[in-house]
């Protein structure tokens, strides 16, 4: 990753919380982590954004889970760089394989 991005994703995960005020708004907090329904701000609680660093991880990295069988539709496969999967893990801070 280059350094510009490596600083982008780094800044975002010091603001994790208010990034997912302003961007996921129909989510909530439950304790270290934003509940929301998925990438595109809708109402649930299928994605989770890691609020603060811990051992597990940085802050800033989502979770988003996906019941085995679900169809996902071509917009979501683009936002998420992958194909479906019963538990995707996506990390700003990570290269990922666009396919």
């Amino acid at each position: 990753m280059t350094g510009l991005a490596s600083e982008l994703a780094r800044r975002l995960g010091e603001h994790a919380e208010a990034v997912c005020r302003e961007y996921l708004s129909n989510g909530y907090r439950a304790g270290n982590h934003w509940i929301v329904g998925d990438v595109r701000n809708t109402r649930g609680r299928s994605m989770q954004v890691r609020l603060r660093a811990n051992a597990k991880g940085p802050a800033g990295k989502w979770v988003e889970y996906v019941a085995p069988g679900v169809m996902l539709r071509p917009c979501d496969l683009a936002l998420s760089h992958r194909g479906s999967t019963a538990s995707r893990q996506h990390n700003v801070g990570a290269p990922r394989e666009v396919s």
